[in-house]
């Protein structure tokens, strides 16, 4: 056709060539908003992973500014309330160990404190069997302390168990 009618023939060479050239354009264009894409969402993941890097050492403090209004900001959102919540519980269960540790400390002195003294001191028998049954009363008490313990650490696994077939669900 072009040798037949030469100024078709250069419009249709002219088109062919402006097709070609926006389809190099589009084309370059799609790649680069692509990897401009890719790099922002992989640099907000990135941000994400870095903080449950810090979580994993143990820095409950690390808290993800996401911006934006999709999903990775939900995901963001939804890891700083994890780890807040990941944050209160490492405080009380540490505040709990402290506690523990301190009530039991109180009735092992108690022991120590008496068995040292019938060791060391030349006692009547009557003061030695008050203080044996004084060693009782707080071996008893440590008893009841170290039963609650059990208890409260079974009830900790039984509701995990629960929470876990819940997850699972049916």
């Amino acid at each position: 056709m072009m040798q037949l009618d030469a100024s078709q023939g250069a419009l249709i060479d002219s088109l062919q060539k402006n097709i070609l050239l926006t389809t190099i354009v589009l084309e370059i264009a799609v790649i680069l908003f692509s990897l401009l894409f890719s790099m922002i969402i992989t640099g907000r993941l990135r941000r994400i992973m870095a903080s449950m890097r810090e979580i994993r050492e143990g820095d409950y403090s690390q808290l993800v500014e996401m911006g934006g209004n999709d999903e990775l900001t939900i995901l963001g959102n939804e890891f700083n309330d994890l780890t807040e919540r990941l944050q209160t519980s490492e405080q009380k269960r540490s505040r709990f160990v402290s506690d523990a540790s301190h009530e039991l400390k109180t009735p092992l002195a108690s022991i120590k404190l008496l068995s040292d003294s019938i060791l060391q001191y030349d006692m009547d028998i009557e003061t030695v069997r008050e203080f044996v049954g004084d060693i009782g009363d707080e071996a008893e008490r440590l008893n009841r302390m170290t039963a609650k313990l059990l208890s409260l650490t079974k009830a900790e696994g039984a509701a995990s168990e629960e929470c876990e077939i819940i997850l699972m669900g049916p």
